[in-house]
């Protein structure tokens, strides 16, 4: 089914393992570099540890690239966030009118929160701040502009608001916040990038969120929720606030032989210590909760292994 045994050896490499002799290739779709490329490293490392499955990384520049290989055959895996599979598999919004029908729901990785990055010295203090200010302007219809959209609509604010500068994808838009184009950027607590910033510009903050702001983000990014986060001193979190966040999903082509995903399901419920070691952003994976997300249809293999192991799973 994967387009990319011929990666094996690269792919090898870059996860620090040694090919295993009777484990199954499969791919893996995820991005290239960010909070998204952190989360599908891990999975593969994990997984492939395991020894039942060796797990692929295919990285491009966004979501919507492999979730229609996802779909088609062409990767056996792929992750996203709530809203986008949601999407995709519905047939609704970021994927009107063409429901990727052959997508099957396998597992709630983690709470993924994100909030709005800002300098600490950029004078902004609210969302309500960003009136006027450079905002990044994604392409329509894209998840950038969804999320930038559902932001704005907390603050009552439009890109006719701000000064909106176009931006292709989530790399330039990091890009442009480090080279000081932007004035704000979405940007997941605990990853990569927010450390990065701290440490090549200077200090930076999230702009803060109330709990009124869920409803307004659900209408456009459905099941989006606010999340609180305590001032524990990580990067740019020196203080308790809320930032808006949804849970981030693994699903696969429902042509996946069962064995298949129940191993990738087995792998990462046994494995929470070791994702935790590679990022503080696997702190809310809850073994236990792994079949919480709600109204998507689950693949047969992962459904198996949460009724053997009695995990509730949520319709």
């Amino acid at each position: 089914m994967s387009i990319l045994k011929n990666f094996a050896a690269a792919a090898a490499l870059c996860l620090g393992t040694v090919p295993l002799a009777h484990a199954q290739n499969v791919a893996l779709g995820t991005l290239s570099g960010a909070a998204t490329g952190q989360i599908g490293i891990a999975i593969a490392s994990v997984a492939s540890s395991a020894g039942e499955i060796r797990v692929i990384p295919q990285e491009t520049a966004n979501t919507a690239q492999y979730i229609p290989l996802v779909d088609q055959g062409q990767l056996e895996f792929g992750i996203a966030n709530y809203p986008q599979t949601y999407f995709a598999m519905t047939g609704t919004g970021l994927s009107e009118g063409q429901p990727a029908d052959n997508l099957r729901l396998v597992a709630s990785l983690m709470d993924f929160t994100s909030g709005m990055l800002v300098m600490d010295d950029s004078g902004i203090a609210t969302l309500e701040d960003l009136a006027g200010r450079n905002v990044p302007r994604f392409p329509d219809n894209s998840l950038g502009d969804y999320v930038m959209r559902a932001v704005m609509a907390t603050a009552d604010l439009s890109y006719d608001d701000v000064r909106a500068v176009p931006t292709a994808n989530f790399l330039s838009m990091y890009d442009g916040f480090r080279d000081g184009i932007l004035d704000t950027s979405i940007a997941t607590i605990g990853s990569a990038f927010v450390m990065d910033m701290q440490a090549s510009v200077g200090e930076v903050r999230y702009l803060p969120m109330s709990e009124e702001d869920a409803p307004v983000m659900d209408e456009i990014l459905p099941g989006t929720r606010i999340f609180d986060v305590s001032g524990s001193g990580e990067a740019a979190v020196t203080e308790d606030t809320k930032v808006f966040g949804y849970e981030y999903l693994l699903f696969a082509n429902a042509d996946v032989p069962d064995a298949v995903v129940t191993s990738m399901v087995r792998a990462l419920h046994d494995g929470r210590e070791d994702l935790l070691a590679t990022s503080p952003m696997w702190q809310s994976f809850v073994p236990e909760g792994m079949a919480r997300a709600g109204g998507m249809t689950y693949h047969p293999g992962a459904l198996a292994f949460y009724q053997e192991h009695g995990i509730p799973v949520a319709e």
